[in-house]
């Protein structure tokens, strides 16, 4: 082999160490971009599920709310019917009671 073939060939092989080490650099920060690229992408979803939870919570806590009042007001107004009618029973057992007293009386 001559000189000139031994020099192309270790030129050759140089460029060919060059062109390794520059994929594998390459390579490196493909990795490291995906990798917080990656990162990136699980603390979006994190925070953006974190909100729809907060947000889902406040319509829930609304929605509770008002149906807890809609129930609060349901009641009460079947306790005022119930008082009416207890009143009204009471009045007529009093009537009753009077009624049968009196004749007895008589």
């Amino acid at each position: 082999m001559s000189r000139e073939s031994i020099l192309k060939l270790k030129e050759a092989e140089a460029e060919a160490e060059r062109i390794v080490e520059a994929a594998k650099a390459k390579a490196t920060a493909m990795i490291a971009a995906a990798e917080k690229n990656g990162r990136d992408m699980c603390a979006t979803a994190e925070e953006n599920a974190a909100a729809e939870a907060s947000e889902a919570m406040t319509a829930l806590r609304t929605r509770t709310a008002e149906t807890m009042e809609r129930v609060g007001d349901d009641a009460r107004e079947e306790v005022e019917e119930m008082r009416k009618e207890a009143f009204l029973r009471k009045r007529s057992a009093e009537k009753i009671v009077i009624r049968g007293l009196m004749s007895k009386c008589r």
